[in-house]
């Protein structure tokens, strides 16, 4: 399941901004209210690795802890690490300290996060724990009603939970935590302003591309700290093309390509280059190279078995017209599908490769 995530995503499903637990959906309930709630004490945390950074104990007064839950096979998560990164070096010297915390599940082994945080953590820069059991997931996810990542936690100055949700609104929300201003009132216009953002992920779909960048814009210009969410970055170079507004498009693909190269960041990469793959934008070389140098930069990030990152760079090389080395690529991400279900996805996604060998020269 984890894995067809990451092919959902690559078929243009990037809507996804939380992953929801594999296991299969047991017959539905009525929903139990939560017993953790922002105004509650945060609960404490037990890890039994702290895999980057110091292990917090106790959560000391006076300073302030952004708790993030996520896992290997989160591809919402993962994108969202960077800007986290970026948080905590903005936030260092005030006290606050952003803590990823995981725990074992069949896919999300130790092996896993640890080789996770081995590869991106020294970059990412901020702390990581992990659990061998769902103890503290339970207290905190399962307690808060919560069963989708990423998901956070701000615990403010006095040891009580800020802030339940998302991490794409922490720019909002930590200014005014950091700064001990955060009141019931800000967390009701947190209402408004997710409303809002799902009216932009609508609008992204606008047929009519001018009226999208149009929403966008004025998205933008009222959510001013909102306005880089990683999320919207591919949407917006799409939206750019589709309405024709090519240099703007490369500008801003080329822009958001040498910062992810800078952050070794390969879901950034991805992102940009199957934003650069849509129909009906007449053939630009310059975009085209973009495109593969984008692919094959966060498949080298990535690592060379990593399967969403291997289909992204044979779907580029078809869309630029070399179906060998589609291909390629293709037998290669089929190689690395690791149980039957993924395998025949896979097939599934690669079988046009092959259709069209005939107009190979």
């Amino acid at each position: 399941m984890r894995k067809l995530l990451a092919i959902a995503i690559l078929a243009g499903l990037a809507g996804f901004v939380t992953a929801q637990d594999a296991k299969k959906d047991p017959p539905k309930k009525e929903k139990p209210e939560p017993t953790l709630k922002v105004g509650d004490p945060a609960p404490p945390i037990k890890a039994d690795k702290w895999l980057q950074g110091e292990a917090i104990k106790t959560f000391t007064p006076g300073k302030v802890y952004v708790v993030e839950f996520w896992a290997t096979w989160c591809g919402p998560c993962i994108v969202m690490m960077p800007h986290m990164g970026e948080m905590q070096a903005e936030y260092k010297d005030r006290g606050v300290t952003f803590i990823g915390y995981t725990s074992k599940d069949q896919n999300n082994s130790e092996e896993k996060v640890t080789a996770f945080v081995k590869k991106r953590g020294p970059k990412l820069g901020y702390t990581f724990a992990y659990s061998d059991t769902r103890e503290t997931n339970d207290a905190w996810m399962k307690a808060a009603g919560r069963n989708g990542i990423p998901c956070c936690f701000v615990v403010d100055k006095k040891g009580t939970i800020a802030y339940i949700g998302h991490p794409m609104y922490l720019d909002v929300v930590m200014p005014k935590v950091a700064a001990g201003e955060w009141t019931e009132a800000d967390v009701k216009k947190l209402d408004e302003i997710e409303k809002d953002v799902n009216a932009v992920f609508r609008s992204i779909n606008n047929p009519d591309a001018e009226a999208g960048l149009k929403a966008v814009a004025e998205f933008d210009s009222k959510n001013p700290a909102l306005a880089h969410i990683p999320y919207f970055v591919g949407p917006k170079i799409s939206l750019l093309l589709r309405a024709k507004r090519i240099n703007e498009a490369k500008k801003m693909a080329a822009d958001v390509v040498a910062k992810a190269q800078k952050q070794e960041d390969p879901m950034a990469l991805n992102a940009v280059s199957r934003a650069l793959r849509i129909p009906g934008v007449p053939a630009d070389k310059e975009l085209t190279q973009l495109m593969l140098t984008s692919a094959e930069a966060g498949l080298k990030l990535a690592g060379e078995k990593d399967l969403g990152a291997l289909l992204n760079v044979a779907d580029a090389h078809f869309a630029a017209g070399d179906k060998a080395k589609a291909r390629e690529y293709g037998a290669k991400a089929l190689a690395a599908a690791d149980n039957p279900r993924t395998k025949e996805a896979v097939e599934r996604m690669i079988k046009k490769y092959d259709d069209e060998k005939k107009d190979d020269k």
